[in-house]
C-alpha cells in the first residue's frame, strides 16, 4: 500500500507569519525544521497504519525546504520546481491515499497565512462556483486519478473547508487562527503526536475511504487579483478573458490545464513584482 504525502509550511504548528514561509533569515529555517518533523510524523504513521510504501513531496514555495538528510530514510521526496502537478506531482493510479500536512485555509477565506497558490497574486478564485483552496485542486486531480483523501493537516478554518469539499477525510487540528498573522498552536511535539496518531488510523481505513471531489471538468474559472494590474497581465494568455478590473475568467477541461494556467498566472505576478 503506497500513501502519498504533501507537506506545506504555512499550516505547521508553531507558524503564523509569513517571515517564516521566506528565505534566509533564522525564523525560516525554524520552520522548515518543525515542517521536517510534521513530515516524519506523518510517515511514521503512514507506515504504522499498514503502508508498504511512501513518498513526500517538498509543496511550498520553490518546493526544497525539509531538510532532506533528517528525512525518514523510508520515504522518497518529491522535491523542486516547476512541477506540472506542483503539490502533487507523482501522485499516481497505484497510491491508496493522499495526506496533507502543513496546509491552510483558502485565498478569500480567514486564518493564519490563508491563500491558494500565491499570497501575492491571488485574492480569491473560484472553480464552478467554489472557493479554490489548494486542497480543491490538488486533491481533486488525486481524486481524478481515484486516489481519496485522507487526511488534512492545518487550522480549524482549512478544517471547515475539508468538511465542505471532502467530508470524508479527516482533518487534523495543529491549531487555531487568531488572526491572518497570529495563532494559537498545539506544541510541535503534540501536533506530530497528533499528526501521527490521526495519520495511523485514516491509512488503517485507506481501503475503504471515499474518493470524493468538489469540482468536475469543464473548469469555468475566475481569479480575482489584488491589484488591476495583474488582471492586465492575465489578459496576454491565450482563452483568458476580463471579467472587471481586478478579476479574469477562463475555461479548461485538464487539471493539467487548470493547474497549469493558475502556475502562469502565478509566475506572471512574480515577474510583475521583481
Amino acid at each position: 500500500m503506497h500513501i502519498f504525502i504533501s507537506v506545506d509550511i504555512e499550516g505547521v504548528a508553531g507558524v503564523c507569519e509569513g517571515t517564516q514561509g521566506r528565505r534566509g533569515n533564522a525564523e525560516y529555517e525554524l520552520a522548515r525544521r518543525l515542517m521536517t518533523e510534521e513530515a516524519n510524523a506523518a510517515i511514521r504513521g503512514a507506515f504504522n497504519g499498514g503502508a508498504t510504501a511512501v513518498t513526500v513531496a517538498d509543496s511550498h514555495g520553490s518546493m526544497r525546504n525539509m531538510l532532506v538528510d533528517q528525512l525518514d530514510p523510508r520515504a522518497r521526496i518529491v522535491s523542486g520546481s516547476l512541477r506540472p502537478y506542483s503539490m502533487v506531482e507523482g501522485v499516481a493510479e497505484d497510491h491508496a491515499g493522499l495526506i496533507l500536512i502543513g496546509y491552510h485555509a483558502a485565498a478569500g477565506n480567514y486564518g493564519a497565512l490563508a491563500h491558494s497558490y500565491s499570497g501575492q497574486a491571488f485574492h480569491k478564485i473560484l472553480v464552478n462556483g467554489t472557493l479554490m483552496g489548494e486542497p480543491t485542486v490538488f486533491a481533486g486531480y488525486a481524486a481524478s486519478l481515484g486516489v481519496p483523501l485522507l487526511a488534512v493537516s492545518g487550522d480549524q478554518f482549512l478544517a471547515e473547508e475539508i468538511a465542505a469539499q471532502f467530508p470524508n477525510a479527516k482533518s487534523i487540528l495543529v491549531k487555531q487562527s487568531i488572526n491572518s498573522a497570529a495563532t494559537n498552536s498545539l506544541s510541535p511535539a503534540e501536533s506530530c503526536n497528533l499528526i501521527e496518531a490521526d495519520v495511523q488510523t485514516a491509512v488503517q481505513s485507506a481501503s475503504g475511504a471515499k474518493v470524493e471531489t468538489p469540482i468536475t471538468a469543464p473548469f469555468e474559472t475566475s481569479v480575482e487579483f489584488h491589484r488591476q494590474s495583474f488582471a492586465d497581465a492575465a489578459t496576454y494568455l491565450p482563452g483568458v478573458e476580463r471579467k472587471d478590473s481586478e478579476t479574469v475568467v477562463f475555461t479548461v477541461d485538464s487539471y493539467r490545464d487548470l493547474i497549469g494556467t493558475i502556475a502562469a498566472l502565478s509566475l506572471m505576478v512574480s515577474g510583475l513584482m521583481a
